[in-house]
């Protein structure tokens, strides 16, 4: 979009029309470093001062390993974070999200949680809120991970609400974070769901 500036700016502009008197809060995707941010927030400042309204929190969506590696800057300068794990995980895994092999459980690949785990360090690094979407977020052999690794919030389909909410309730923070911390120090997805399973508890499929 950053190759088309007007178009952008037109859609900032249709957002906060849209938006007005609204909790209005925006995230740009496919994010790779920090001057793309830049641009974009000159972009929504422009629209929202031709508006004249005020410009609302700007987020990434990083779902890049770009993004990753530029994760302490993109925190600094954005206003909040959410983690992509569907993207992420087949970028950083080298799979094709129509692989038969690219399933939510795989976010719980050591070389994934590594990549959650810089994002989440760089957002508690300038306190802003970090959040992960995608299939993983809801997926038993994941969420206590994330929460484990200091995710912020998970976000899930209506349906799987009321199962993913359950879950989390019978949910330890302690042991979740340790066993993020032992998930992180292993070498197959096969290995932290097996770590999981015994350390998290109910039972997990």
């Amino acid at each position: 979009m950053l190759a088309q500036p007007l178009a952008f700016a037109d859609q900032f502009r249709s957002l906060l029309g849209a938006g007005a008197e609204t909790d209005l809060r925006i995230m740009i995707p496919m994010v790779a470093t920090v001057d793309e941010l830049r641009a974009c927030r000159s972009l929504l400042h422009s629209a929202a001062a031709e508006l004249e309204v005020a410009a609302p929190p700007l987020g990434v969506m990083v779902e890049l390993p770009e993004a990753v590696a530029a994760a302490d800057g993109l925190a600094r300068e954005a206003s909040f974070l959410s983690i992509g794990s569907n993207d992420l995980t087949c970028q950083i895994l080298g799979l094709d999200r129509r692989d038969p092999a690219a399933t939510p459980a795989m976010a719980a690949h050591p070389a994934v949680l590594a990549a959650i785990d810089q994002v989440v360090t760089a957002a508690l690094r300038h306190h802003r809120h970090v959040s992960v979407c995608g299939d993983a977020a809801a997926h038993p052999l994941v969420t206590p991970l994330l929460i484990g690794l200091g995710v912020d919030s998970l976000s899930v389909a209506p349906a799987a609400l009321d199962e993913v909410r359950a879950r989390i309730r019978r949910l330890r923070h302690d042991t979740c974070a340790t066993t993020a911390a032992t998930a992180l120090t292993l070498r197959t997805p096969e290995e932290v769901w097996q770590l999981v399973r015994q350390h998290c508890r109910p039972p997990l499929p």
